[in-house]
Formats: structure tokens, C-alpha cells, sequence
């Protein structure tokens, strides 16, 4: 079994009037291994419940940092234990710096030699202490041991404390997503006089799920929803992430294939024992589906679909890949046109002089020019401002002839009445007037 971090918290144990923690005996998921203690952190490390690699402890400078301290009754330990005890009650300053980092020290030999980091903040949670008080969480994760997974027990402390611990694994979820995540609380029951350790790992399950769909919702990235719908859904994975590939590379000419895809994996899904949120995704990619199809009898369905797809993106504002996905719905129109076989040829659409023929091969471009030189409109739209605006994009935004770099609010303004030129050529290509 891989190797854990644990991150727990460490309050000022309320529970008793005496104060610390109120002994219990904690029982660990399906009724496994049991331990009896008034300190959870110590029922983990009893019980083995998990391989633990290091352990980052968050607490405040009045937190109950002398329950760390065993056999304090000790002679080895009492006059250590006194000084901790004495500091923490203190509830103007709390433990010392030096404290703190000589407790650190000493804990591995107390705690089967695992390595310490203990994170202290500030006790007064005020407003203007919080942004200080969370650049103490913000660092947590650069304390994560390398190549583990991650148990966050949310058992004792503020209750503060746990939400800002997940919202600083949440900001840094790019840099943890190899390690596994697991929530552990242990829930003090009563009646029955035991704490029943739960595991809560499906919160941060639905945090990953949430952040995947709005991902994919805002900029079409569905790669990070893939992983998490595999499992139930498999075409619907495969095709998500084909649809990703597909926006990230600017293949927008995949589209229409990947659409047949898209129908099957639809008609593939059932959604009898589905999670309300995966029958969503699915709802989710059905609409896609019916936005970017086009009708079964389309005279251009491939360049019509990247045309319904180039508009998704604007809505995205996935703007370059729109740009470029317009520039292929010209070309992949007058290819479907004259030679559907030589749909993204570019070879062919732009000519070449064939030497064993000893002709020029390919119509496409000429064929483009032919239809400016009668239609003015079309000229300027698509064969200026269009295609001046997409080798720009191409070439990082590079200037015009007056020496102006390439501004967002130029392409926006030509995206805003490019679809009208856009069916006209279409009506030119079918004779229509």
C-alpha cells in the first residue's frame, strides 16, 4: 500500500470542563480495528489504519499542544510538558516559536519515528487576521511528503480549520492530483458511548466531479470529467477526451467524425443506477451533440459541423480556435464542393505544379478566388478580413500593414457579423442567388 501524508488539526479539546480531550474509543470503517483514547491522532498511529510517511498537525498557539507529549507524568518529560501546558493556557500569547520548533524535534521519537510539521497560526480569527491566518493553510501542501497519498482527518480542532485546509488542497489540485485523497472524521456517538471513524473521501470525490464540469462547461477541457465518468461510462470518457484533444489541437476538421462517435456513446448510456451528476454529463453532451449536428441530407456536413462547432467556441471564448475553425469551414466548404476527397488537402487547394503531369494540381483556392472576384462582399469578409485575422492569430498576434499589433476587440468585431458571409458563400457554392 502506498505511503500516506496525514494532515490533521489539533483544537483546544472543549469537550471536557477541565479541559482537553474527553477519552473514547474509536472503531475504525466496517467494524474494523478498535482503540481507545482521548486523541484521534493517536488511534490512527495505534492502529496502523494507514502506512503514514509524515504527519502535518495545524493548531493554534492555544491549542492543546501538551496532549502530543506522552507519559508527561514522566520524569523524562513532565518539566517539558509543564512548559507547553503553561504557554498554551496562556491566552494572550500562546506557545513560543521555540516551543514549537523543539515539540517538532522531539515528536518522531514519541511517534514511531514519522517525521512532524506542525503549521500554528494565529488564535484570534478575526477579519483582518484571516488573510495571514490562510497563507499558514496556502503553504501546506509544500509540506506534503513526495509521492503519497493523502489522509485529511477532520476529527478535532476549529471548525474553521478543516475548510481551510480543503480550500488550500483545492487551490493546489493541479500539484496533488497523483495522490489519492481520503477524509476520515471519527463521530462521537452518545448513546452507544463510541466514535465511529467515517470516511468522507466521496467530499473531495464531489469536488473533483464539480471542478471537471465546470472545466469542461467553460473552456471544453473535458479530460479531468473523462477520469472521473470512466468508471461508469467508458464511450462517454473516450469521447470526452477525443473532444478535448480535439479543441486543445485546433483539429476541428475531426469534429464530424467525432460526432458519430459522440451519437454512439449516447444511445451506449443508461441511466438506471446512474449518480443524478453523471445523467447531467450525459444531458450535457446529448445538447452538444445536437448543436453541432447537421441535418442528414446536408449538401456540406463536414463544414458545417466545424461551422456549428466554431461557433461553440466563440461562446466559449475559446477565440482563436474559433478563428482558425472559420478559415477551415471556407476551405473544407469549396473542397466539399468540387472533391470531397480532398477535404484538408491543402496541397490541392492551394495548387501545385504537378512536374511528371507538367500541370497545376488542385482547384481549391482558385476556385475561392473566382467566387471574390464576383462577390465583393465575400472579398472583403472572408478573403480580407477573415483570412488576414487568422494568419495573424497564427503568427502570435502579428501586426498589420500599418505596423498595429493584432487587439482582441478587432477579431471580436469581425466575429460578430461573420456568419452571414459565412451562409452566403454557401448559397453562392449551391446557386443561390
Amino acid at each position: 500500500m502506498r505511503g500516506c501524508t496525514l494532515i490533521s488539526c489539533i483544537g483546544t479539546g472543549m469537550y471536557k470542563k477541565e479541559g482537553g480531550y474527553r477519552p473514547t474509543r474509536y472503531q475504525f470503517p466496517n467494524k474494523g480495528k478498535e482503540c481507545e483514547t482521548s486523541f484521534f491522532l493517536k488511534a490512527i498511529l495505534e492502529t496502523g489504519y494507514r502506512p503514514l510517511q509524515k504527519i502535518i498537525l495545524v493548531g493554534t498557539r492555544t491549542s492543546s499542544w501538551d496532549v502530543l507529549i506522552p507519559n508527561a507524568s514522566g520524569e523524562e518529560n513532565i518539566g517539558f510538558w509543564e512548559t507547553i501546558l503553561k504557554e498554551c493556557e496562556n491566552k494572550k500569547n500562546g506557545i513560543s516559536d521555540e516551543s514549537i520548533a523543539e515539540l517538532e524535534s522531539r515528536l518522531p521519537a514519541w511517534y514511531n519515528g514519522i517525521p512532524f510539521k506542525l503549521a500554528v497560526h494565529s488564535h484570534e480569527l478575526t477579519p483582518e487576521n484571516v488573510g495571514k491566518i490562510f497563507s499558514t493553510y496556502i503553504d501546506i501542501p509544500n509540506d506534503l511528503e513526495p509521492e503519497t497519498d493523502i489522509l485529511f482527518d477532520i476529527t478535532h480542532g476549529f471548525r474553521s480549520m478543516p475548510i481551510l485546509i480543503f480550500q488550500s488542497l483545492q487551490l493546489n489540485a493541479s500539484r496533488i492530483r497523483d495522490s489519492k485523497v481520503e477524509l476520515i472524521y471519527g463521530e462521537y456517538i452518545e448513546e452507544e458511548k463510541i466514535s465511529y471513524v467515517r470516511d468522507l473521501s466521496k467530499f473531495w470525490d464531489f469536488y473533483e466531479i464539480s471542478s471537471a464540469i465546470k472545466l469542461f462547461d467553460e473552456k471544453l477541457d473535458g479530460k479531468l470529467l473523462a477520469e472521473k465518468i470512466m468508471p461508469d461510462w467508458e464511450s462517454g470518457s473516450k469521447i470526452l477526451f477525443r473532444l478535448s484533444e480535439i479543441v486543445e489541437d485546433n483539429l476541428s476538421l475531426e469534429i464530424y467524425e467525432a460526432l458519430k462517435q459522440l451519437k454512439n456513446a449516447l444511445k451506449d448510456f443508461s441511466e438506471e443506477g446512474k449518480s443524478h451528476w453523471l445523467i447531467d454529463v450525459k444531458n450535457k453532451l446529448d445538447k452538444m451533440y445536437n448543436r453541432l449536428s447537421v441535418e442528414k441530407n446536408e449538401r456540406y456536413p463536414i463544414a458545417k459541423s466545424v461551422w456549428n462547432y466554431s461557433k461553440l467556441l466563440r461562446e466559449k471564448n475559446l477565440i482563436a480556435q474559433a478563428v482558425i475553425a472559420l478559415h477551415v469551414v471556407v476551405e473544407t466548404a469549396i473542397a466539399e464542393k468540387y472533391d470531397d476527397e480532398k477535404i484538408g488537402d491543402y496541397l490541392w487547394f492551394n495548387g501545385y505544379f504537378d512536374f511528371e503531369e507538367k500541370k497545376i494540381i488542385g482547384i481549391g483556392d482558385q476556385e475561392l478566388k473566382n467566387i471574390y472576384k464576383k462577390n465583393k462582399k465575400l472579398r472583403i469578409s472572408l478573403g480580407r478580413e477573415l483570412e488576414d485575422i487568422r494568419n495573424r492569430i497564427a503568427h502570435g498576434g502579428g501586426k498589420d500593414r500599418e505596423g498595429n499589433y493584432l487587439h482582441r476587440a478587432a477579431i471580436k468585431k469581425m466575429l460578430k457579423s461573420i456568419d452571414n458571409p459565412i451562409q452566403e458563400l454557401f448559397d453562392v457554392l449551391d446557386g443561390s442567388p
